[in-house]
């Protein structure tokens, strides 16, 4: 452990602002391991820092949430808390999160809270961390808040674009590839009552052993995602957006699931999936040749037909998380 108390920042003085993006995970076979960074929606956090003899957070949560406050359960705070315990930095970080990304509906907004949280540290305090680091430390959030330190959601939000998340023990690492430009996300989130710590409700349904064939066939599909990313061909990365094993055991989460994602096939989308842990859907299609607000409008009927309230927006894959402001 390397001690940075006081290294490379004025404490009291200086303030560092950090922008992190939304995120869809799984893209249907990649559970825990593929994610897009969103260009919308973000939160926002900022920093600054005083001497201190001992290492506290004072947090204030803006926007429309119901996120803790607690510095101990907040996921921001508590990364970053984590951060400075470990480096050995004496400190009271003062954090205002804003949120813009909602809670709860599958969207990465623990995660994205936690990685602005992690790069706010490394830069108030010159830390340097590495990608690796940054991860790991993040990470804290998604297991505080879902019960597993999971990378899926982190990595995207960290480096942004089509992310394949490498947990490779104590090091993970991340490969990123670029989206093709006619890539275009629809996202429809149904207004459902769902468990305070859904994404670990989510996970408890999950089957704890699965056919051959379901693993072979996810495995395929998942395939021809990361070869739709790296040809830049969107009906491929739809083709391959079919799971045979996680989505299944969560479709029941999602009234009228079934009906969405057939409603937005017959729209022109190239894949439906379920956005992370949901209650989200997520459709993907190539702009060039379909219309994006007609298949997120069919969506939206979809759900209404089925007896549920929906809210939808159109946005694309984006850039990682950044600093805005030091």
């Amino acid at each position: 452990m390397r001690n940075s108390r006081g290294r490379g920042t004025r404490p009291g003085r200086r303030v560092v602002a950090v922008v992190a993006p939304a995120s869809s995970a799984n893209l249907g076979p990649g559970f825990d391991v593929f994610a897009v960074a969103l260009e919308r929606p973000v939160d926002r956090l900022t920093l600054s820092a005083e001497k201190s003899s001992k290492t506290e957070a004072l947090l204030t949560v803006r926007g429309d949430s119901d996120v803790s406050v607690s510095a101990e359960e907040n996921a921001a705070s508590y990364v970053a808390l984590s951060i400075a315990r470990d480096r050995g930095i004496h400190t009271i970080l003062r954090i205002e999160l804003k949120k813009g990304i909602p809670v709860g509906v599958g969207l990465g907004s623990s995660a994205a809270s936690s990685v602005a949280a992690a790069l706010a540290v490394d830069e108030l305090f010159e830390l340097g961390l590495s990608q690796t680091e940054l991860l790991r430390f993040s990470a804290l959030g998604e297991r505080l808040s879902s019960g597993a330190a999971h990378y899926d959601n982190v990595a995207a939000s960290l480096v942004g674009g089509f992310s394949v998340a490498i947990n490779d023990g104590d090091r993970p690492r991340v490969i990123s590839f670029s989206p093709p430009r006619a890539l275009k996300l629809c996202l429809a989130t149904p207004v459902v009552a769902l468990p305070k710590r859904k994404t670990e409700f989510a996970r408890s349904l999950l089957p704890s052993a699965t056919k051959l064939s379901a693993a072979v066939h996810n495995l395929s599909m998942a395939s021809a995602i990361v070869s739709g990313f790296a040809r830049g061909d969107v009906e491929l990365i739809g083709y391959g957006m079919r799971d045979e094993i996680i989505e299944p055991a969560r479709a029941g989460m999602i009234p009228g699931f079934r009906e969405v994602r057939k409603a937005a096939i017959q729209s022109g989308a190239s894949g439906v999936c379920i956005s992370g842990a949901g209650p989200t859907v997520l459709a993907v299609t190539d702009s060039r040749s379909t219309s994006p607000p007609s298949i997120l409008k069919a969506m939206l009927h979809a759900f209404g037909d089925s007896g549920v309230k929906a809210t939808g927006f159109i946005t694309k894959v984006g850039r990682g998380a950044r600093v805005v402001a030091s």
